[in-house]
């Protein structure tokens, strides 16, 4: 019950724990190196989510950025987007040990911090995200030096670097119907339900008025994609 008392329960609440844990970011960032990105998210505000962030440098992300402006598969936002995240009673989720890449192509290991407030509700995040690039060159030196060759693994290079909120609207809605291997004029409801989905998992609609930039794209209504999205709810993947 203790724990229950200490988590706010008002917008003011909220912003007081966001500010407070701002100030820490620098100091996890002294503890863990330069090569090592702490952020900071503001869940109420996903078009500028980041309110601090320190070696920013790996992801190009800086102090406003958007949520959906972080690297390439990153599980806790997934399992944000599904609602895996708003639970009563825990006051906190730990998503550990997974592997996210930025657009550059660079593979990090990740961690998220999701805090959630009275109702259960996620508002804020923190996340790690350590480059161990250095660490895999000096095991790669070693097992030569040893040697033995080291296992070979496969990297898809994404593109792109830092990039502005409707930039990165636009390349996850061009991914997404690139990705059903159709144009727009030969897709069925199908591929583009398909290309929903894929948006969907992106994190694209946290953002307000891209459902009507995604629904323009896909040559239907805005709220074809929101019966999209309730269909989608109900299909397991």
């Amino acid at each position: 019950m203790a724990i229950e008392r200490t988590r706010p329960s008002t917008h003011a609440e909220r912003r007081l724990v966001i500010d407070a844990l701002a100030s820490v970011v620098a100091g996890l960032a002294k503890c863990f190196g330069a090569n090592t990105e702490i952020v900071l998210h503001d869940l109420a505000k996903p078009e500028e989510s980041i309110v601090a962030i320190a070696n920013g440098k790996l992801s190009g992300r800086t102090i406003g950025s958007s949520i959906i402006s972080g690297p390439f598969g990153d599980v806790g936002l997934k399992k944000l987007i599904a609602g895996d995240m708003n639970e009563a009673n825990d006051p906190l989720t730990i998503v550990d040990g997974y592997k996210t890449r930025t657009r550059t192509g660079l593979e990090l290991e990740s961690t998220s911090i999701l805090l959630r407030d009275s109702e259960g509700t996620a508002y804020a995040a923190i996340c790690v995200n350590a480059d161990r690039s250095k660490m895999r060159e000096l095991k790669a030196m070693i097992l030569e030096l040893a040697n033995e060759p080291e296992q070979e693994q496969a990297a898809d290079v994404a593109e792109g670097g830092a990039l502005s909120v409707e930039e990165i609207v636009t390349e996850i809605i061009d991914t997404s119907i690139k990705a059903t291997g159709k144009t727009v004029l030969q897709m069925q409801k199908e591929e583009k339900m398909e290309a929903v989905r894929n948006m969907n998992v992106r994190g694209l609609f946290m953002i307000r008025s891209s459902v009507d930039v995604a629904a323009a794209s896909l040559g239907i209504s805005r709220f074809t994609v929101y019966s999209y999205l309730e269909q989608l709810k109900s299909v397991p993947r």
